[in-house]
């Protein structure tokens, strides 16, 4: 059996309009003008950008996520717009009965994470729940990961992201790692575009 860990924004849940509609208004509220979803979901990717500058024009170094203070927001629009990826629930239905672990780690701050998974009738699938906190680094940060496999049953432990920060985490944790291009026409190797994709990359390890 596997250790099957993952990302939650753009690997599990479709939040891209949730995000961007949530940043826009803490913007908004800052007196600042809105930006497009592209260069949103650029910047909170994209390793090496300081988030709380580029978005919210907050050069606070102690702010090591892009939605630490502001849950509020966020909580509201993804009870709005957020959605599962098509035969996610069914891809962790399977790994379940297959009796893998499986485990999140996120950027997302850790307080917000329970209400969300909850709402997606998700969070039972899940041993592990790690979010960013007071002592819990953000990925590209290994440490999310490393935490995990240090409790986790089984010797091989794959990683499933969507950004260049999940996949330079996986490198940086030593993990197999595969990348979410959900509902695009062309993908790489140990990429995949839907839940059936998904479930052939895991099945070679199971």
């Amino acid at each position: 059996m596997i250790n099957v860990i993952f990302d939650m924004d753009g690997t599990l849940i479709d939040s891209a309009s949730a995000i961007s509609a949530a940043v826009n208004e803490i913007r908004k509220d800052l007196n600042l003008s809105p930006l497009s979803k592209e260069l949103i979901y650029k910047i909170i990717n994209t390793p090496g950008i300081n988030w709380s500058k580029e978005l919210y024009n907050i050069d606070d170094a102690n702010h090591p996520n892009f939605k630490e203070g502001f849950e509020k927001y966020f909580l509201k629009h993804y009870e709005q717009s957020a959605n599962l990826y098509e035969g996610v629930y069914e891809i962790l239905e399977f790994l379940k009965n297959k009796s893998c672990y499986l485990a999140i780690a996120t950027n997302a701050p850790q307080s917000s994470l329970s209400d969300i998974l909850k709402k997606h009738n998700i969070i039972k699938f899940f041993s592990k729940i790690l979010g960013v906190s007071l002592g819990i680094n953000p990925k590209p940060d290994p440490m999310m990961l490393n935490l995990i496999k240090a409790e986790a049953p089984f010797s091989t432990s794959i990683f499933i992201g969507d950004s260049l920060k999940d996949k330079e985490c996986a490198k940086n944790a030593n993990v197999i790692y595969f990348n979410a291009k959900w509902y695009e026409k062309e993908i790489l190797k140990d990429e995949f575009s839907n839940a059936l994709e998904l479930k052939a990359l895991l099945e070679n390890y199971l």
